[in-house]
């Protein structure tokens, strides 16, 4: 009996040792999750700070070549302009003006243009980073080919 004893004691000290064990084991994996987590959280706010960067800067490039239209000079000029769809009908095409004020700018007060509200999870759907990309690297584009021009429209 006493033999009995003894060999259930050893049995409950070596299942406490290695549920003890198990508890660290998973005590440590938690940790990594944890850490891996807060990595991931870190890099998705710098790239949502990044990409909020662009959609204002590329935003108020477009506001400001929206609003460069109501004050065309030339006559001529403005009557082309504004068959076009605006300068950005003609910097972009229809369908991406559309997209532009469907998604990046809108219209307030008559002709008066400012950025339109973006929620981060928006922000983060490709098709809006790829607008934004493309909007930024037309623009770039054109400040270089035109510069003139691109004076003309406050760029």
């Amino acid at each position: 009996m006493a033999i009995l004893g003894i060999v259930i004691g050893v049995l409950a000290l070596l299942a406490t040792a290695w549920g003890v064990y198990y508890s660290r084991g998973q005590l440590r994996e938690a940790e990594k999750v944890r850490e891996e987590n807060q990595r991931f959280a870190k890099q998705q706010r710098e790239e949502d700070d990044t990409w909020a960067e662009k959609y204002v800067r590329a935003g108020k490039l477009l506001c400001r070549i929206a609003d460069a239209d109501r004050f065309a000079i030339f006559p001529a000029k403005a009557a082309r302009v504004m068959y076009l769809g605006g300068s950005l009908g003609m910097l972009f095409g229809e369908d991406v003006r559309k997209q532009i004020l469907g998604q990046l700018i809108e219209e307030q007060n008559g002709n008066n243009y400012a950025l339109r509200p973006i929620d981060v999870p928006r922000l983060r759907l490709k098709a809006t980073r790829d607008l934004i990309d493309l909007v930024l690297a037309t623009l770039g584009r054109f400040q270089k080919e035109k510069p003139s021009e691109a004076k003309e429209l406050g760029l």
